[in-house]
């Protein structure tokens, strides 16, 4: 993958975020009539972005996609941005469901065997 893709599936990525933060956020604050109305505009405009994003993560590996999301999850974590963070392990299950990015096991596994390679290569 070269940085014009990665920079890409970064974006993506956050954009996709920002929506599921979003979309969490109004799950939250539904109780009154008038602000129900006013969050379901916002979350169907929200929910139109969702394919756009989808598609462009469908264009690389599911371990690329999990890669640079958890690079992003530690971001998140350093910043203290806990409901940033919360969206991302949403959206991470929601991306291993749908087959675009790996369940967090079986990418350990394939880190740490791309890691050991590097000492049966010498």
């Amino acid at each position: 993958m070269d940085a014009f893709d990665d920079l890409m599936l970064g974006y993506a990525l956050k954009k996709l975020t920002s929506v599921f933060e979003e979309v969490m956020e109004l799950s939250k604050n539904t109780a009154l009539d008038k602000a129900t109305c006013v969050l379901g505009i916002r979350q169907s405009k929200s929910a139109k972005k969702i394919p756009v994003w989808l598609g462009r993560l469908k264009v690389n590996t599911p371990y690329q996609v999990t890669h640079v999301l958890i690079n992003q999850m530690h971001a998140s974590r350093k910043l203290n941005n806990d409901r940033r963070f919360a969206a991302q392990v949403a959206m991470l299950e929601a991306l291993v469901e749908d087959g675009l990015a790996m369940h967090i096991a079986s990418y350990s596994v394939v880190v740490v065997e791309n890691r050991l390679k590097c000492f049966i290569d010498r």
